[in-house]
């Protein structure tokens, strides 16, 4: 079974390495970071922690208050990129920080030019987890490849763009043969979100199914 996480490794490795450089601050740049943290239903989420970041170090942390507002003053590194961390204790391990929540990482493509980060309403979804059942049938000759993909925990975003969908950052491959016996994959990622479970029976066309993140997990079953 081959299992990538590539944009957490990336992520991981960048920070790696980019704790050997220096961080440089020009002029004593500041800038504004500011927005509401609500969850999955509209609810203001209090204590939810925001951090800024470059070069794995942390350039400034608030908190939100108990409307779900936040607002901090950071330096501006003038190094890329720039992360604002939210709900994340460590970003090397990516651990979050309040456990019911999903966390976010908002990083800039490039060295940040803005001076004011107005980050608005940022939902973060509750965790939830799926189950899928790869049940090989006796008496037949069936054979399958396939590809499992879905979001981990922390989603990942940029900063330059207004978008809302995290990328799937995990994957995990395999070829199951006649003598396969059952296996169950799954795994954790944020409520309300799917899988996708793409598949190829005998080497024939690729088909896919999504498997909604869910709290309890369905556990679903794949006959072959």
């Amino acid at each position: 079974m081959k299992s990538s996480l590539y944009k957490i490794i990336l992520f991981g490795v960048l920070l790696l390495f980019s704790s050997c450089e220096k961080l440089e601050i020009t002029n004593n740049e500041r800038l504004l970071v500011k927005g509401k943290i609500v969850d999955q239903n509209g609810n203001a989420l209090s204590n939810i922690s925001i951090k800024t970041e470059a070069v794995n170090r942390i350039l400034s942390k608030t908190s939100t208050d108990a409307n779900g507002n936040f607002e901090l003053t950071s330096l501006n590194a003038n190094t890329d990129p720039l992360h604002v961390l939210v709900n994340i204790a460590s970003s090397i391990n990516f651990e979050n920080e309040n456990p019911d929540y999903a966390s976010k990482v908002f990083s800039s493509e490039g060295e940040n030019e803005q001076l004011l980060l107005d980050m608005g309403t940022v939902t973060l979804s509750g965790l939830g987890s799926f189950s899928l059942l790869l049940k090989n049938l006796p008496g037949d000759n069936n054979t399958v490849e396939y590809t499992l993909s879905y979001t981990s925990i922390v989603c990942h975003l940029s900063l330059e763009f207004n978008n809302v969908v995290c990328e799937f950052d995990q994957s995990t491959q395999d070829f199951l043969d006649v003598n396969s016996e059952n296996r169950t994959i799954g795994g954790e990622s944020i409520l309300g979100s799917v899988a996708v479970f793409e598949y190829k029976l005998n080497n024939g066309p690729a088909q896919t199914i999504e498997i909604p993140v869910t709290n309890p997990p369905v556990n679903y079953v794949f006959e072959y």
